[in-house]
């Protein structure tokens, strides 16, 4: 794999047992400390630490150092959650230890593909021991993810080594973005840098206000871009704020990309609005918020023998809380329900601990946050337990294709396959589009019309994607729109009318019964619109005053002439009881009604004139 040279920014996690002298490591690398007074005090890492430092041609490279503690084992999934490679630190006058079995586990649960191993306090074991010690580190290893990790030893309180290890990590990183961002065409030499998402990620992993400058936000930038005077949203608590200034790695900076530690000043959010474990995205981006998800099992623990429904904590991000986890049977999927909705990206790792204890039970991946209805349910369960080990946004796409045909999307750039149609924001398959568009000209065959809500219950598509498609049937003259149902066939329609005209339509419609009365409601456009809508047989005048939607009026029409044959008689009585209307109503629909060669008045009754077919 061709390494790109292009500048870039990296994040790595230091992890490990307690004690096996993780901050000691940093502070040789960087010649930063990352424990606070208090954990020097207690001898270990309480919470995330940062440090950072640079290759040789000025490229910064971050440093999370990682509690090794069991009781911390939550925050080891925060400083994990997007890394770019993973540092993994034995003690070789120790070995590998229990603490270090989880944060392996952790790391390869949360997706990470690269994992340095550092056999450090290589000056406390003789030759023969160090080459055990790695021996058994890199069968665990193995054993444990199936990778195969490069191993360097060192001593860091002796500096020896170190360079040794900052060239192996600086190599690894540019490993890792060049297989990220890089595509090598076949039977070419030639690279293609792909152009990185511009939609910002963080989770916040700190807030604090500073006098003077406001909140401030930590987090690493795992995605996309920030720069001064961008919008950006706070998940869920859907704040919004203006970024005021830009901090990374004690650098003040007009914006900054993905991957970096980062702290963020951001104007109209609060301390008190917002902590540890919310999302900060892009304005405009699409994010899901559900209170519940289906996610596919990644890993899972050796002792976890029976699986039963159960609550457990998620670690997700720098977030972490409980949910009530179901296994679905005969696949290695399992839903989750949380206390509240919660922000959710296809492909999102998270993991699942004990509930009150440090056991890893499952590592596992978003994979559907939609609703499920009860006939999707065992196809979309053999979709998502058949997605590709290495899930991509292609995988997501696809997975809609196959299950219901179409997809959304939104990036300006996307071009359809020839077995595609997009309309935009929709891309459908051209298979499914076509059998679709046949099923709706069967449905509205016969004389038949339908409005676009009764489509969607029929078809069982929501109303975006059933008003693209009626809007291509229309522009192939196979549909019309008329008095707010669908035809088939060509015709006039009504959706092509002025806005302002559609806009009294609308007004006229949802009055229903009740009519629209002129002296009561302003029409902006006044009678102008009404005497075309009218004119064109959307509406009807039951005098000078009183309008009815069309559809409205031919219904208190058959409501009335029922199953009267002409020459029948009819009281006022009857009119006003079967129409259910007032008597301030009723006598103008009568009127009407023989204005339009319905009836014809005979003193007090109506004579019919003609049957309604």
């Amino acid at each position: 794999m061709a390494v790109i040279s292009t500048q870039y920014q990296a994040v790595v996690g230091l992890a490990g047992h307690v004690d096996h002298g993780k901050t000691a490591l940093i502070e040789a690398l960087t010649g930063m400390i990352t424990a606070r007074p208090h954990e020097q005090q207690l001898g270990m890492t309480q919470d995330l630490g940062f440090a950072h430092f640079q290759d040789d041609h000025g490229n910064t490279i971050g440093v999370v150092d990682v509690p090794g503690h069991e009781r911390y084992l939550r925050n080891m999934v925060a400083g994990v959650w997007h890394l770019n490679v993973l540092l993994l630190v034995v003690a070789a006058d120790e070995g590998w230890m229990p603490m270090t079995t989880s944060h392996l586990d952790v790391a390869h649960a949360m997706g990470i593909e690269d994992i340095v191993v550092c056999i450090n306090k290589r000056d406390k074991v003789n030759a023969e021991q160090l080459a055990e010690i790695e021996d058994q580190v890199l069968e665990q290893v193995m054993e444990r993810s199936g990778l195969l990790p490069e191993i360097v030893t060192v001593s860091a309180l002796k500096k020896d080594n170190i360079e040794a290890l900052r060239q192996l990590l600086i190599d690894t990183v540019q490993v890792n973005i060049a297989r990220h961002k890089v595509i090598a065409p076949a039977n070419s030499d030639d690279i293609a840098v792909l152009e990185p998402a511009t939609d910002p990620l963080m989770y916040i992993d700190r807030v604090f206000v500073v006098n003077g400058i406001g909140t401030v936000l930590t987090g690493t930038l795992a995605q996309g871009q920030l720069a001064i005077g961008d919008k950006v949203r706070c998940q869920p608590s859907n704040l919004i704020g203006t970024v005021r200034s830009i901090q990374a790695y004690h650098q003040q900076l007009t914006s900054v990309s993905a991957t970096c530690r980062v702290a963020v000043n951001v104007k109209g959010v609060g301390r008190k609005d917002i902590g540890r474990g919310q999302l900060i995205t892009g304005i405009n981006q699409h994010i899901t918020l559900r209170d519940q998800c289906i996610v596919r099992l990644t890993k899972t623990a050796t002792t976890l023998k029976v699986k039963k429904q159960r609550q457990v904590e998620v670690a997700m991000g720098t977030w972490h809380g409980t949910a009530r986890l179901s296994y679905i049977p005969n696949t290695e999927l399992a839903r989750l329900v949380f206390e509240k909705p919660m922000p959710l990206l296809f492909g999102q790792r998270l993991a699942m601990i004990q509930k009150g204890g440090s056991g890893l039970q499952h590592g596992a991946e978003v994979v559907w946050t939609d609703y499920i209805f009860g006939y999707q349910k065992r196809r979309l369960y053999d979709v998502l337990n058949n997605l590709p080990h290495q899930l991509q946004p292609e995988s997501q796409r696809q997975m809609l294709l196959v299950l219901q045909g179409y997809f959304e999307c939104h990036d300006v750039d996307f071009k359809p396959t020839e077995q595609q149609t997009f309309i935009a924001p929709f891309c459908f398959d051209n298979q499914w589009l076509t059998d679709i568009s046949q099923q709706v000209e069967t449905l509205l065959g016969g004389g038949i019309s339908m409005a676009s809500t009764e489509l969607c219950s029929r078809l069982r598509i929501n109303d975006a994607v059933i008003e693209l498609i009626m809007q291509r049937l229309k522009q192939q003259q196979k549909v019309h729109l008329s008095y707010g149902k669908w035809c088939v066939g060509q015709g006039d329609n009504e959706d092509d009318l002025p806005q302002d005209a559609l806009n009294i339509l609308h007004q006229i419609r949802q009055f229903g019964k009740a009519g629209l009365e002129l002296n009561k409601v302003k029409i902006v456009g006044g009678k102008k619109w009404l005497r075309q809508l009218s004119h064109q047989k959307y509406i009807t005048a039951l005098d000078e005053n009183i309008y009815f939607d069309m559809g409205v009026y031919l219904d208190l029409v058959k409501a009335v002439i029922a199953d009267h044959q002409p020459h029948d008689r009819i009281t006022m009585t009857d009119i006003k009881d079967r129409t259910d209307l007032s008597r301030k109503y009723s006598i103008p629909l009568a009127n009407r009604m023989e204005k339009d060669g319905w009836v014809k008045r005979d003193d007090d009754e109506r004579i019919i004139l003609k049957a309604w077919h």
